[in-house]
This record gives structure tokens, sequence and C-alpha cells, in this order.
């Protein structure tokens, strides 16, 4: 298997989990805080397909700069609207990491890291939410969709 295959296949598996929870909230539910200086669940979904946006930047810039200006959402508590710009992306990123000369570089802060390593940085940004969507849910009182299961919840 290739670094290619490899990443697409992690991804999938990764944003499959994401889809799948965001499809199974209402639009009332995405627009809940989980409590006190904690945001809308709404806006966990933005902020992935945002830093997804910076992570395919640098693929073309060769440099990760984390920044949300010039960033394409707009769409505001709506699941289908944010179901859209993240299944957007995701077809734009399969075309980058299709073409993408994997023995570049990435700068990182003075560092540099291969492509490969880079998207699974990404990958692993995403998973990172998965967690915090967890005690999200349960603080909720929502149930998990079934394929969060794979998280042992």
């Amino acid at each position: 298997m290739t670094d290619l295959d490899l990443f697409k296949s992690e991804w999938k598996f990764t944003r499959g989990l994401t889809l799948e929870l965001l499809d199974s909230l209402t639009d009332a539910e995405l627009g809940e805080a989980p409590g006190p200086d904690v945001g809308p669940f709404w806006k966990q979904f933005r902020h992935v397909g945002r830093l997804q946006e910076c992570y395919q930047e640098a693929l073309n810039s060769r440099k990760i700069r984390f920044d949300y200006k010039n960033k394409r959402y707009r769409g505001g508590c709506s699941k289908n609207a944010l179901r859209a710009y993240l299944r957007a992306l995701d077809r734009e990123l399969v075309q980058a990491v299709e073409r993408v000369d994997w023995n570049a570089t990435i700068e990182w802060e003075g560092e540099m890291a291969g492509v490969f390593q880079h998207l699974m940085r990404m990958l692993g940004h995403e998973t990172l939410h998965h967690g915090q969507w967890i005690i999200y849910a349960r603080l909720m009182g929502k149930k998990l969709p079934p394929g969060w299961k794979a998280w042992g919840v």
C-alpha cells in the first residue's frame, strides 16, 4: 500500500465518522453549546473545515499557515451547508493528494515535514476533535451514531 493509498483510506474512515456525526445532529443540536465558555457544535465542524483549507493550501504554498483569512464557509448553523462544505473540501483534497509531489516538504514553523507527515497531522487534528465531540455529545445527552463504536464508545 502506498502512502497515498494509506492516507486516502484513513481519511475516508476519519472523515466518514465526522460526517456520520454531523448527519445525526439536528440544526437545533448543532446550535447548542454543551456548557459555559464552550462554542456551539456547528462551529466545531466549521473549524475542521477551515483547518483543512489551511492544510490543503500548504500543499501548494509549501508552508503551513493557520489563519481563517479568506476561508470559504459562510453557511452558519446549517447541517446541509456544513455537509456540502466538508464534502467539497474532500473532493478537492483527493485531487490535490493525487497530483502532489510526495517527495516535497512543507515548512512547519521553521521545521520541514514531508507531504505524508503533513497530511497525517491533518488527520490527527480531526481525530483530536472526535475526542472532543464525544464529550460534547455526552454533555448534551446525545447518543453517538453506530460508526463511533470504532472509538470504543
